[in-house]
């Protein structure tokens, strides 16, 4: 598992996904500002005979997350058999910054 910055992260996940990285930068805040995850991960579809095979998955943790932490072992995000992904790459929280986060910084 690797620690990322976010334009590696957002590089990796928009390569593969139907998503710009402005795009996902704002859905990030907006995860930030409702669930205060301590980061995000970034779920990769390990199952061989699977059409999701390869399809990148975000997901927060933290305290106030389903996942509590950076999961060691495959996990479904979907609880499907045919969606066993594992961790490729963790987004710590403070490479997004909010608004509110921002007016507070001045």
């Amino acid at each position: 598992m690797k620690t990322m910055d976010l334009p590696e992260f957002a590089g990796l996940y928009c390569a593969k996904q139907t998503q710009t990285p402005v795009g996902l930068i704002n859905r990030l805040k907006e995860q930030k500002a409702k669930w205060n995850p301590q980061g995000w991960v970034l779920l990769e579809c390990v199952t061989l005979d699977s059409t999701r095979l390869g399809q990148l998955t975000i997901l927060p943790y933290g305290p106030s997350n389903s996942l509590k932490a950076v999961p060691q072992t495959p996990i479904s995000p979907r609880g499907l058999a045919s969606d066993m992904s594992v961790v490729v790459g963790i987004l710590p929280a403070d490479q997004i910054q909010t608004e509110r986060e921002k007016t507070h910084d001045r």
